[in-house]
């Protein structure tokens, strides 16, 4: 069992995993900019950002956004912002005046998140981005009647990881005019379970994912006083996934990402304190992959998702007040905005003269 962080193989990892994707991901192919997210921001709790070609990677994350058809707006009216990746082969850098809208080219809500984050992590302004297209087409993705959003306005699931989603989108465009926010929130209230936790659905059993997208929706929001809990059942739920490492559902084995979603939730909540954080450091160190990369479970291989959750649960724990274990320094990450999920975006002013 590893027993130290292993700093260099993990950049190497998410380095080499942002140059060229292993075969198993091709299924994952039309959400590459997700896949880029994790690896970026990765490298970024890493400090190691100035290993990238950042003007080069901006140039690919615009090339994917999907603006209003040049002809008539409204023929994709709420497919604005940007896709998961290249998959429709479509024109890069094709300039937004000459766009001509497609059938099936559309965006996607986690695409759009994911997008904007990589871009002001890599110190970009955001002044290519048509937020008025952007927030325009939220409305299109929030269901009426329930306050829940999908994913794309051509049809999907609809559950809390899009509320999140379009939460986020807002919060980082500072234009909440896209979202409904007291359907969301009798939305996230319908969510709530007998036990203290949040489904991704009404009725759906709770879950460490959904608990913290919704409290992050609401912190995004500035709505949580209007969770309709005792917080004190929601934070007893949490506590009690920790089973050395953090199970995601009752009797589930612990998985390595659930040490964010629980814990950063209880970051949220003020009441990181309670997690055993030499209990949990142990079992994240043991999803250690000998040539870079953390598992979901030991002895299994790496995946970029869990990796960089992972970390992103490190730099919460090592930038706490409890950020130290049996005697033992934890790594020093960067401080992780944890509503975001992503390190603490860099002031324009600094960012541009590094670009």
């Amino acid at each position: 069992m590893a027993t130290t962080f292993e700093r260099e193989l993990h950049a190497r990892y998410f380095l080499k995993n942002l140059r060229s994707l292993p075969a198993p991901y091709a299924s994952q192919d039309s959400q590459r900019v997700v896949l880029a997210f994790f690896c970026i921001h990765g490298l970024a709790l890493l400090g190691e950002l100035e290993r990238l070609d950042k003007r080069q990677i901006v140039d690919w994350v615009y090339s994917l956004q999907v603006p209003p058809d040049r002809h008539d707006a409204s023929l994709n009216a709420g497919d604005c912002g940007f896709r998961g990746g290249p998959f429709l082969g479509n024109v890069f850098g094709c300039p937004p005046a000459q766009y001509q809208s497609e059938v099936y080219d559309s965006s996607n809500v986690a695409s759009t998140f994911a997008a904007l984050c990589i871009l002001r992590t890599l110190g970009d302004d955001l002044s290519r981005v048509n937020r008025a297209a952007v927030t325009s087409s939220l409305k299109h993705l929030q269901n009426k009647k329930t306050g829940c959003f999908s994913s794309t306005n051509s049809g999907s699931e609809e559950d809390m990881r899009f509320v999140y989603c379009a939460c986020a989108i807002s919060y980082i465009l500072d234009d909440w005019s896209g979202v409904d926010l007291a359907a969301m929130v009798r939305f996230v209230n319908s969510c709530l379970n007998y036990d203290g936790g949040i489904g991704l659905n009404s009725g759906a059993e709770s879950h460490g994912g959904a608990v913290f997208v919704a409290i992050a929706s609401l912190f995004l929001s500035g709505r949580m006083m209007q969770l309709n809990c005792e917080q004190s059942e929601l934070v007893r739920w949490l506590v009690f996934r920790q089973q050395g490492g953090f199970q995601g559902r009752c009797n589930k084995s612990p998985d390595s990402c659930y040490a964010f979603w629980n814990g950063a939730t209880l970051d949220l909540l003020g009441k990181h304190a309670l997690v055993d954080i030499p209990s949990c450091k142990q079992f994240i160190y043991s999803c250690q992959f000998p040539f870079g990369g953390l598992c979901k479970y030991p002895d299994t291989v790496p995946d970029v998702m869990h990796s960089y959750l992972s970390l992103a649960w490190l730099s919460i724990a090592s930038n706490s007040s409890a950020g130290k274990d049996d005697g033992e320094e934890l790594p020093k990450l960067a401080p992780l905005d944890t509503k975001l999920q992503v390190p603490f975006f860099p002031k324009l002013s600094d960012s541009s003269k590094r670009m």
